[in-house]
């Protein structure tokens, strides 16, 4: 299944960090594996990019890509307080002015995720899907390569590698490995997200702006992300007490209380349908107290 038994560099999942690392070391020269649990592309929260990731876009050569997209161009975000008063538009290019750098996107993951891990390719990154990473090697304190569990019905293998990198997110395997332990800088919040299709969008150059809408209350705030093919991703973000709690009801009927919260969202979606289930994401803010070691 696998090329070599040894590569310069293993990413452990291709989700934008896994990507661009792997298309970066790949574009350098070396010999680079990156690997994917999921068989297929599967649906992220974390669709609004920032202008900064035009420099990483150029870097892994993804930028003519994105450029070329279908992806709804972001140039600004607008903000929304607790009365419903909005403020000016934040446009990037009164920051980057005449800089190609003043314009991002709005994505949806599975696609996008697919993209980079198609650049990663085209940098000549040998690259698997369905492939789980059941634990990384080390040897004295050194990371030395990874076990593996292909999906192809092969049996378990260890593949050797000078530099192991844990691009796995909240599964964070190197650092539950290691015990290096997870900070949540006492934030302990939560979201509770769905899609719609045929909201209100702004025109003209604000049609992608991302809009933060906070509640009436002050306790949670709304994201509104307009994507590709007339859908805009909508979530509410508070508090874990707040939001999840100290509250009856499923995350269904929380998400449409805290919609009548808020006059401007429940207007933009009024003339809308619902289009994917409402989901809930929990402590999705950490850090990890060490980033790197010999060789991971």
């Amino acid at each position: 299944m696998f090329a070599a038994s040894s590569y310069d560099v293993i990413v452990i999942g291709a989700g934008p960090g896994g990507s661009a690392a792997a298309a970066i070391a790949a574009r350098g020269g070396l010999r680079v594996l990156l690997l994917e649990r999921d068989a297929a592309p599967v649906f992220k929260i974390g669709e609004s990019l920032m202008p900064d990731t035009h420099g990483v876009f150029e870097k892994m050569g993804a930028l003519r890509a994105m450029q070329e997209s279908h992806f709804v161009e972001k140039h600004s975000v607008q903000f929304f307080t607790k009365t419903g008063k909005a403020s000016m538009p934040f446009y990037f290019e009164k920051e980057r002015p005449g800089d190609d750098s003043a314009r991002t996107w709005q994505v949806r993951r599975s696609e996008f995720d697919e993209l980079l891990m198609e650049t990663a390719t085209a940098q000549g990154a040998e690259v698997h899907r369905g492939v789980n990473v059941r634990d990384v090697r080390f040897e004295n304190d050194r990371a030395v390569g990874v076990r593996v569990s292909p999906g192809n019905g092969d049996g378990p293998a260890e593949l050797a590698s000078r530099v192991v990198i844990d691009a796995t997110g909240q599964s964070a395997l190197i650092a539950r490995r290691l015990d290096l332990g997870r900070v949540d800088y006492g934030l302990r919040h939560a979201s509770i997200y769905t899609h719609f299709r045929g909201a209100i969008r702004d025109g003209g150059k604000d049609e992608g702006a991302t809009l933060i809408l906070h509640t009436k209350s002050g306790e949670c705030w709304f994201w509104y992300i307009p994507l590709a093919g007339d859908v805009v991703s909508v979530g509410v973000v508070g508090p874990m007490d707040t939001l999840i709690r100290k509250r009856d009801g499923r995350p269904h009927e929380i998400f449409f209380e805290e919609v009548r919260n808020c006059a401007e969202i429940e207007r933009r979606i009024r003339p809308a349908r619902q289009c994917r289930p409402v989901s809930v994401m929990k402590d999705f803010s950490y850090r990890i107290e060490k980033i790197a070691s010999d060789r991971m």
